[in-house]
């Protein structure tokens, strides 16, 4: 079968532009009866288990183009790097759902994508968690394809988009809402007038949003973001980007561009391999540390900066 796209909002070298969304992940129709909404997700929390990294969303709402309600899908859970199907239970099964909106529960999760297929076969669209990074929305470096840059063959990754009930974790937004054609069938236009962040709200309840836009607030970072460390080698998920950005939140990272970022801090330090300094850093993968390197009476000593339960890896050839 061949692989086909449709045109959809993602990061391109300077900002947000159109990307080839792989068609494939349009989701299909399924009973009940109603809109196909398909997420994708990145980083999921870890719990108790470090292998258990599900996550769970309440449920997906449709509205029609006057913004009234036509049904919705019960919550499901989804493990890291999976996807779920919801299938919106509409009473009119055919009426399109202008507006889409997810909640998720107590359980931070990490949107990668959100693909929706309408049931009269009219375009649906594609919402990338690039739209969230840049609309002041907490985000992290994304690891799941979504597509292809138009003008090369290079994969397209787009970031992840946090969304949590659970306010102890701090996470800006419990649950978000956007207009379909938007970042679809319009996204031509959407792009072209700069107008990402137009078309998407987000709110701190868990249930369908009626607010507007949440302020960001500053909490503790949870045991499962501290014990946890990734690593990049996709040229576009750099550590400078993810640490000098006032909205990214989640574990530390070590980028493709050779430079590890603490999160807590937003603290930028150089590997030694990218530049052999005092204070640069050698990471440890079979012992799952960071180790600080500096000189003390011209000795050089290596010290362990941080250590990490669990170490994820982003890369294009997996």
């Amino acid at each position: 079968m061949s692989v086909g796209f449709i045109d959809a909002d993602g990061l391109l070298s300077g900002g947000l532009g159109i990307v080839d969304f792989f068609k494939g992940l349009l989701p299909e129709d399924q009973a009940p009866q109603g809109t196909t909404v398909n997420i994708k997700v990145g980083i999921s929390r870890i719990g108790d288990d470090v292998n258990n990294l599900g996550g769970k969303f309440s449920a997906v709402y449709g509205f029609n183009i006057l913004n009234e309600f036509i049904g919705q899908a019960n919550g499901q859970k989804v493990a890291e790097g999976d996807s779920v199907t919801f299938t919106i239970d509409q009473s009119s099964p055919g009426e399109q759902a202008s507006f889409v909106g997810i909640s998720n529960a107590a359980d931070a999760t990490c949107i990668s994508w959100i693909a929706v297929g309408q049931r009269d076969d009219t375009p649906g669209g594609a919402w990338t968690g690039d739209i969230g990074a840049e609309c002041l929305q907490r985000w992290h470096v994304g690891n799941q394809k979504a597509g292809k840059f138009k003008d090369s063959n290079v994969d397209y990754i787009p970031r992840c988009t946090w969304v949590d009930s659970d306010y102890t974790d701090g996470t800006v937004s419990a649950a978000m809402k956007f207009r379909t054609s938007a970042y679809g069938e319009n996204v031509q236009d959407t792009v072209g007038n700069n107008d990402h962040c137009a078309f998407t709200i987000f709110g701190k309840d868990d249930g369908s949003i009626a607010g507007q836009l949440a302020k960001r607030s500053d909490f503790d970072r949870p045991e499962w973001i501290i014990n946890r460390l990734i690593t990049s080698d996709i040229s576009s998920q750099l550590a400078k980007e993810l640490c000098y950005s006032n909205t990214s939140w989640g574990p530390d990272f070590i980028g493709a561009d050779g430079y590890f970022c603490e999160m807590s801090k937003k603290k930028l330090l150089p590997l030694c391999s990218t530049e052999d300094v005092n204070g640069c850093i050698e990471y440890d993968a079979t012992e799952k540390t960071i180790l600080k390197r500096s000189t003390i009476a011209r000795c050089e000593v290596k010290s362990v900066h941080k250590s990490y339960e669990t170490i994820t890896h982003n890369s294009n050839s997996s």
